[in-house]
């Protein structure tokens, strides 16, 4: 009898419902939506009409720019978060262009209304790879279980995004956003406790402190303490007003005669305001130390040497009338003391007096920025619920830190001007 109830949902669709979700989320990349409240607790915790739900973006975009930029330290256009860097980027002065689809994403949400519920999603982002069409790979970008056991308190245990810094702005670029320029969250391996009431919310987790991408177990695998977040925010109408913080301690060259124990911490004021039914302003101020090393999207990696300190922030808004959106942002990261900046490559071989730009390779010590800024202006049309036609034009400037042996020879600031335009389809 059960099979044949699973037979006919199966028939009638009732396994997999269509989303429809608007091709930018008021949250994308933000927030997860609101746990809806769990059956009585005599009800199964499985609810076999809404096992699964599958959902997704489909973004094919262009990318123009006057000079190079870069990607997470990349010297590529897979989601621009800076002006090229003067060493690693190939002809840094030219213009260039790309064609982009490895910000498209896919997700399953799996008995979604259920006080038991799991996300998994994915896209096909890789930053090594500049242009790639069939040499992309999944990516996996979140994979959760969350439990609700009673009204408005959840527990969420998996690899989500972070409890500190909820918001992101409104753009196309989604995995670029105005990350290393004044939006300083991301994902994050952690246990999460939520409580939501209609006129607040309160939250804390404890997590792992950054990816281990290496083969090989290190100081973050041995150290005792992970990060400790905390977030609270007031909430009235479709507005809310929040802080939130993170902090842990951290072990520089662990096991060598320098070893160093530093903190690692970072404060953020956050605002997302419904100014009116179709204007939303959204905006975060932070301030932190060591905060890479977190990984955060910021640009204060600390070293043995030094403790590395930061701030910065962005203001987004966004108005729709009717078929039609415009928006705008700004965003700005700044190292405290420059002189604390480490550079992000180096030469390999032995030391030459003036060795080839096309030679250097990124280091593994960070962003090597002391500042990075950033402005998006953007039209989007939406002929259909789910599809969106978009152009967003971008100023990045950046100024970064060279090694010693460059310093007289290139300019340590770089601006680039472009468009990225595409398309948003959801389902």
């Amino acid at each position: 009898m059960k099979k044949a109830r699973l037979a006919a949902l199966l028939v009638s669709g009732g396994l997999c419902t269509a989303s429809s979700a608007l091709a930018q989320a008021p949250s994308a990349g933000g927030t997860p939506p609101a746990v809806a409240a769990p059956p009585a607790p005599a009800s199964p915790a499985v609810e076999e009409g809404n096992l699964f739900r599958f959902y997704g973006l489909i973004i094919p975009r262009v990318v123009i720019s006057d000079r190079a930029v870069e990607s997470f330290g990349q010297p590529n256009a897979v989601a621009i978060t800076a002006a090229g860097h003067p060493v690693l980027s190939v002809s840094p002065d030219r213009a260039r262009y790309s064609f982009q689809v490895a910000q498209s994403r896919a997700g399953l949400w799996v008995n979604e209304k259920g006080p038991v519920r799991g996300q998994l999603e994915v896209d096909f982002v890789d930053f090594t790879k500049a242009t790639p069409t069939v040499a992309s790979l999944p990516r996996l970008r979140l994979a959760r279980v969350d439990y609700t056991f009673h009204p408005g308190h959840t527990l969420a245990l998996g690899q989500d995004w972070d409890l500190h810094s909820p918001l992101n702005p409104h753009l196309i670029n989604l995995v670029g956003n105005l990350f290393q320029a004044g939006n300083s969250g991301f994902m994050r391996q952690q246990f999460k406790y939520l409580y939501s009431a209609p006129s607040f919310e309160l939250g804390a987790a404890v997590g792992f402190p950054a990816p281990n991408v290496t083969a090989k177990e290190a100081a973050l695998e041995l150290a005792a303490l992970p990060t400790l977040a905390v977030r609270g925010a007031y909430k009235f109408g479709k507005s809310r007003v929040g802080v939130s913080a993170i902090a842990t301690r951290l072990t520089f060259n662990l096991e060598a005669p320098d070893e160093r124990v530093g903190n690692a911490f970072a404060a953020v004021l956050f605002s997302e305001l419904a100014a009116t039914a179709t204007t939303q302003v959204r905006l975060e101020l932070n301030y932190g130390q060591n905060t890479a090393n977190l990984g955060l999207l910021t640009l204060a990696q600390g070293h043995t040497a030094q403790d590395v300190r930061e701030v910065g922030g962005f203001l987004s808004v966004r108005h729709v009338m009717d078929k039609h959106a415009v928006y705008g942002m700004a965003g700005y990261q700044k190292v405290l003391e420059p002189e604390t900046v480490l550079p992000s490559y180096s030469y390999p071989g032995p030391p030459q007096a003036e060795p080839s730009f096309g030679t250097a390779v990124l280091a593994g010590t960070g962003p090597g920025m002391h500042y990075n800024g950033a402005a998006r202006l953007g039209y989007e049309f939406k002929p259909l619920s789910a599809l969106a036609f978009i152009v967003e034009g971008f100023f990045h400037r950046s100024r970064f830190q060279l090694q010693a042996v460059d310093e007289a020879r290139v300019d340590p600031v770089r601006s680039a001007l472009g468009i990225e335009t595409g398309a948003v389809f959801s389902f």
